[in-house]
């Protein structure tokens, strides 16, 4: 786990160039806020020619995602559960249907990521999803609903990860959580923009042409997505060692290739069974999976919120689809600050992650309890700030293995497909709306006990990253060393029992 020195600093003194400098004012807050450290012009127009393009599709796409994803729940509060007949536990089965479709396309999609270019395939995909969302308008029954959610998940699928994947082989880890952070907050942007846009469709639009309010969502949400598709052609560019894009020279290709290998970022070989053997009995793809099932878990009543707000009876169509954007904006804003100081406080990740982690279960607790509107509504937010724990686990798993991105890919791909899968059927049992709503006493009872889990995995990814390091240590010295610097008979095998033993 040991990262070789970012080209950043290849502005060391030599006998050709001048001493370093000391920072300026504005270059230490910039270390503090940004990426930090001394880097070469030509550097910082890579990383800003990169932020334009690739965070930039990046982002959009991923607030399209969430947008065209995530507006059902707007859609079921703004009419549609009445106008299709909804009853029962049919709204926990939008999600269930959903998260199917998403589970299917996500592990064969990452093997399609390694045969086909990404620049490719994740733009088409995105294509034939917004398709999918203008298909949504002219549903007229549950049934076609079901089938359509399943299919946007099954597209939808390639997306996260497949963005991930990228911006893992273009920036350095100085660069990287920053960047996860805000490619994440524009999950919360779209949950607010879709609050706020059926909202205005239902106050201006609802009736025009003879459509309700919640059809016209669908039209609008489609519309807004294809530009992002068509943007993904000419953004997308794949890794470093096999790029075409056409935004970028010969001589930043060139430089964004020199910084992967100063940090031992290789050039992608693909998957092999020995591969594949040797990453399954890693400890990251199994700690990883349970870290990001208990946080997907311990995360799901904010997609609750507004189905509580509806259930009291108090507020109108419009009150309820803007109020739990103050949830959003508060996820927003935490979620970055996180990563920030993550970042600022030279990478430490596990300290960071307990602030969400223990945000979580106070606000988990209050939900179970309930004991008043204004204590409910403090938990719904409280959750949403806990949302921020996703960005610094993925950027702490990236760093852990750093070494090989095959297994950076799987392990992220993977993780989030488990997250996924117990998102799909948890619900039903202990969220059920046809039973529980809206106060979810039991469902939230025991997801305060996930969320200690969540607490607790922390410590338990601190355990093994730190037995890591130290083999690492180990087996560099032998290398160094040879064997007269070990124990006789202590090889890489040997190694790794001492460090076990201790």
């Amino acid at each position: 786990m040991q990262d070789k020195t970012p080209i950043e600093t290849h502005v060391t003194a030599t006998a050709d160039a001048s001493p370093i400098r000391p920072k300026t004012r504005w270059e230490r807050i910039e270390a503090v806020i940004w990426d930090g450290g001394y880097r070469s012009r030509e550097e910082k127009e890579l990383v800003r020619t990169l932020d334009i393009f690739i965070m930039s599709w990046a982002t959009y796409g991923y607030f399209i995602r969430l947008l065209d994803s995530g507006n059902i729940t707007n859609a079921y509060v703004s009419g549609m559960k009445e106008d299709l007949n909804f009853h029962g536990n049919q709204y926990n089965l939008l999600t269930t249907f959903f998260t199917c479709g998403y589970l299917i396309g996500q592990i064969p999609s990452q093997f399609l990521l390694t045969r086909i270019r990404p620049s490719y395939y994740i733009p088409t995909v995105e294509l034939l999803w917004s398709i999918i969302t203008f298909c949504f308008a002219s549903v007229q029954n549950v049934k076609t609903v079901f089938a359509l959610r399943f299919l946007v998940g099954m597209l939808e699928s390639p997306f996260a990860v497949g963005v991930l994947t990228i911006m893992g082989s273009w920036y350095t880890p100085k660069e990287l959580s920053k960047r996860i952070a805000i490619f994440y907050s524009a999950s919360y942007a779209a949950s607010m923009f879709s609050g706020y846009l059926q909202a205005g469709i239902y106050r201006g639009m609802d009736g025009h042409l003879g459509l309700p309010g919640w059809r016209w969502l669908f039209i609008f949400c489609g519309v807004i997505s294809v530009p992002a598709a068509l943007y993904g052609f000419f953004a997308v560019p794949d890794n470093p060692y096999n790029c075409r894009a056409r935004w970028l020279s010969k001589e930043k290709l060139q430089h964004a290739t020199q910084r992967m290998e100063e940090i031992d970022r290789r050039k992608p070989t693909g998957l092999s069974w020995k591969k594949m053997r040797r990453i399954a009995t890693h400890w990251p793809l199994y700690i990883m999976v349970l870290a990001l099932i208990f946080h997907c878990i311990a995360t799901q009543p904010l997609n609750y919120f507004a189905v509580w707000l509806k259930s009291l009876d108090r507020f109108s169509v419009y009150q309820v689809n803007l109020f739990p954007t103050a949830a959003q904006a508060c996820g927003l804003v935490t979620t970055l600050a996180y990563s920030w100081i993550s970042d600022a406080l030279g990478g430490k990740r596990w300290q960071l992650l307990c602030v969400p982690a223990i945000i979580n279960l106070v606000g988990m607790v209050i939900l179970a309890v309930g004991p008043n509107y204004g204590a409910t509504f403090l938990g719904y937010m409280l959750n949403a700030a806990s949302w921020g724990y996703w960005p610094v686990l993925y950027a702490w798993a990236s760093e852990i293995c750093h070494k090989d991105a095959e297994e950076r890919a799987i392990v992220i791909g993977v993780a989030q497909t488990f997250g996924q899968a117990f998102v799909a059927w948890v619900p039903l049992l202990i969220l059920d709306t046809g039973k529980y709503a809206p106060k979810f006493t039991m469902g939230y009872s025991v997801m305060s006990g996930i969320s200690v889990l969540q607490f607790g995995i922390i410590f338990v990814i601190r355990w093994f990253a730190r037995r890591e390091e130290r083999l690492d240590a180990l087996t560099s010295g032998n290398e160094e060393q040879g064997d007269a610097g070990m124990a006789p008979g202590l090889g890489p095998e040997g190694a790794a029992a001492e460090i076990a033993a201790r």
